[in-house]
């Protein structure tokens, strides 16, 4: 079990004692993980002009919604891309295969149940999808649960997530002791405008992060206690 939970928590423990040279870090591995996705998104768009254009005169209506799709997903790509700006600082990002999506989730928690930790986990309303909003939201869900059973000593956690109106709203609460280290789910949180809380409850610790499902990055806010 040691070895199990050694290769869970290894992506999430690189660390450095230097605060803003662990800030540059974690940055540039969340856009080496957002590269991926945005090359998605651009494949995409290029493979939907190109069908648009193919079918355009014997098909002129599924031509103009394939164009539509392609346009909705260069927005998509025009938006993550900024996001992924704002993260690099130095260096060039590197792919790593596929990217997670929310719907990895169940594998994740199977993942902490082998590793000692119980995990249930309840979602209200209906996703919006968005590849990096769900990459994001699935790493956020991920280092909480590492926290949770590496700094925490916990044994059992909560996971909800409620989608309303523009907002995606996540919390992870454990039985566990408390913690400092949340670097990866505030830079995270940042890419959407989001805020971040955190804090001993009744009972252990909770974590509570808030995340734009639109438009344009903001300035974070929150209790920055974490």
């Amino acid at each position: 079990m040691m070895r199990l939970f050694a290769r869970l928590v290894r992506p999430v423990r690189r660390r450095s004692a230097d605060p803003a040279d662990a800030v540059t870090r974690e940055r540039l591995r969340i856009a080496e993980e957002l590269h991926d996705v945005v090359a998605h998104d651009l494949s995409v768009l290029t493979l939907g002009v190109g069908a648009g254009r193919v079918i355009m005169d014997r098909d002129p209506e599924r031509a103009r919604q394939t164009l539509r799709d392609a346009e909705e997903a260069g927005r998509q790509a025009l938006t993550d891309l900024q996001r992924v700006a704002g993260l690099l600082r130095s260096g060039s990002a590197t792919t790593t295969g596929p990217q997670p999506t929310l719907g990895a989730l169940p594998a994740l928690f199977d993942r902490f149940r082998a590793a000692g930790l119980s995990v249930a986990f309840s979602e209200d309303g209906p996703r919006r999808p968005s590849p990096v909003l769900e990459l994001s939201a699935y790493r956020i869900v991920e280092e909480a649960l590492v926290n949770a059973l590496e700094h925490g000593s916990a044994r059992k956690a909560q996971v909800r997530l409620r989608w309303q109106g523009g907002v995606v709203e996540l919390c992870v609460q454990d039985d566990g002791g408390p913690r400092e280290r949340l670097l990866g789910i505030w830079e995270r949180a940042a890419l959407f405008g989001g805020s971040v809380t955190s804090g001993p409850v009744q009972g252990g610790f909770e974590i509570r992060v808030r995340l734009l499902t639109g438009g344009r990055t903001r300035a974070l806010t929150g209790d920055r206690t974490g």
